[in-house]
């Protein structure tokens, strides 16, 4: 026990080093050029800034640390909320929230990473779970059915169905979705779950 936190003390230490050197670096770059001809500024990479504070809060998250994870992935996605990377960041946020009972919260982070990647089969499976811990997994199936613009609807169905134990409707439901959609990047995460049935 005491090993254990004396490793996450030096985590934390290690962390706000690191975080204190960022937020310095501008301020000794600043001073540095009204002080040297011929200084150039690196410009900060955001992305790369985003990615320690993802991985730090995956150890959090890890330790179940759910507070400072989601801290640190909210930092994440704001420092790369316009890139590609955005929807993972949103994604952990979602499964930050959903830890801590917030499924409402939860459901909205994960609807927002959904937007930003609509081929992670995971989004879909905490978007379901958090209808489920919300209440409203009948009504939110029967918006998805009628939703038929939308094929990810249709996973979202088959999942539901899966999910509420209706084995039977999930098979039917995915089936379709691999005949109909064969070539979607999401058929071979499906092609998984129907051999799991």
């Amino acid at each position: 026990m005491k090993v254990f936190f004396l490793q996450k003390k030096i985590l934390k230490c290690i962390y706000s080093f690191l975080v204190l050197s960022f937020l310095l670096c501008p301020v000794f770059a600043i001073s540095s050029t009204r002080g040297l001809d011929g200084f150039v500024e690196a410009p900060i990479d955001a992305s790369k800034n985003a990615r320690l504070h993802s991985n730090m809060g995956n150890i959090y998250f890890s330790e179940r640390n759910y507070i400072d994870a989601l801290k640190e992935y909210e930092i994440a996605f704001n420092l790369a909320y316009n890139t590609q990377a955005s929807g993972a960041y949103l994604y952990n946020i979602a499964r930050c929230h959903y830890a801590l009972n917030n499924y409402l919260t939860a459901k909205n982070a994960v609807l927002g990473a959904i937007k930003k990647d609509c081929i992670n089969i995971t989004y879909y499976q905490l978007l379901v779970d958090c209808y489920i811990k919300l209440g409203t997994v009948e009504k939110e199936l029967k918006s998805h059915i009628k939703q038929t613009d939308n094929p990810y609807n249709r996973v979202i169905v088959g999942l539901i169905y899966l999910k509420t134990n209706r084995k039977m409707q999930a098979k039917a439901t995915f089936d379709d979705f691999i005949a109909t959609h064969p070539d979607m990047i999401i058929s071979e995460d499906i092609k998984t779950i129907l051999n799991k049935i």
